[in-house]
C-alpha cells in the first residue's frame, strides 16, 4: 500500500494544487489528511476541492477545523473521518483522534482526552496506523526548533501499545520522521520545504517513508 500522507493545508489553493500533482506523480492508493484541513472558516469551499481528488482520503479535524466541517463528508464518497472505531482499508486498520488545542508549549487533542485515550487503547494494536494532529511529545515537536509541544498522553500511548505509524503534523517546521521504540512517526506537515509524504507499507516489509520536497 501506498500512502501519501498530509497535514496543515489550511484550505489554501495552492496546497491542494500540489497534492493533485503529488497524486498524479506518485500514483498513491489513499490519501491521509492529519488535520487542519480548513482554516477555520468557509469550509465548504475546501470540502468542493476535496471532491476533486481521484483516491480514498481518511482525515482527522485539527486546531483550525471545526467539528461541523465533518458534516461535508457525508456527501462525498471519497472522504471519510477517522475516529476511534476501526477502520479496515487494504487489511490495514486505520483509528483517529480528532482536534487539538494548543496550549503554550503543550497539546492536548481535546478536553476529555483520558477517555478518549481510553477508546483507543481497547482497539489499537501493533499493525495500526493512527492518524492525529499533534506529535506526541519530543518527538517531530519543536516549535521554532527549540520547544517541545507535543502531546504526552500520545507519547504514552505509543509506548504502550506500540502502533505501527503516526500521522501527525501540526508543528510545521517539524516535519520530518522518526522512529520511536517500534512506531514510525511521520509528521507531515506542509511547509515552505516540504508537501507530505510517501509511505510505503508491505506486510513483513520495511517500511519505507520519502518526504516530498517542494520543487
Amino acid at each position: 500500500m501506498r500512502i501519501y500522507a498530509v497535514a496543515d493545508v489550511h484550505g489554501k489553493n495552492k496546497n491542494f494544487l500540489k497534492i493533485k500533482d503529488i497524486i498524479s506523480l506518485h500514483k498513491p492508493d489513499i490519501l491521509v489528511i492529519a488535520g487542519d484541513i480548513t482554516h477555520l472558516f468557509a469550509p465548504r469551499k475546501t470540502f468542493e476541492l476535496l471532491q476533486n481528488i481521484s483516491i480514498p482520503i481518511f482525515c482527522i479535524r485539527g486546531n483550525s477545523d471545526f467539528k461541523c466541517i465533518e458534516k461535508f463528508s457525508r456527501n462525498q464518497n471519497n472522504t471519510t473521518f477517522l475516529n476511534h472505531i476501526p477502520l479496515k482499508y487494504k487489511n490495514t486498520q486505520f483509528l483517529g483522534l480528532n482536534g487539538t488545542i494548543p496550549l503554550p508549549f503543550l497539546s492536548k487533542i481535546c478536553l476529555q482526552e483520558a477517555k478518549l485515550f481510553g477508546l483507543i487503547k481497547r482497539v489499537i494494536n501493533s499493525e495500526t496506523i493512527l492518524v492525529v494532529h499533534p506529535p506526541p511529545r519530543g518527538i517531530c515537536d519543536k516549535v521554532g526548533n527549540k520547544f517541545s509541544a507535543g502531546s504526552f498522553q500520545l507519547k504514552s500511548l505509543i509506548k504502550s501499545h506500540s502502533p505501527l505509524i503516526v500521522l501527525c503534523g501540526h508543528i510545521h517546521e517539524q516535519a520530518g520522521y522518526q522512529f520511536f521504540k517500534n512506531t514510525l512517526i511521520v509528521n507531515c506537515a506542509m511547509n515552505k520545504q516540504f508537501s507530505g509524504a510517501i509511505i510505503e507499507y508491505e506486510n513483513a516489509m520495511p517500511l519505507k517513508v520519502n518526504m516530498v520536497i517542494n520543487s
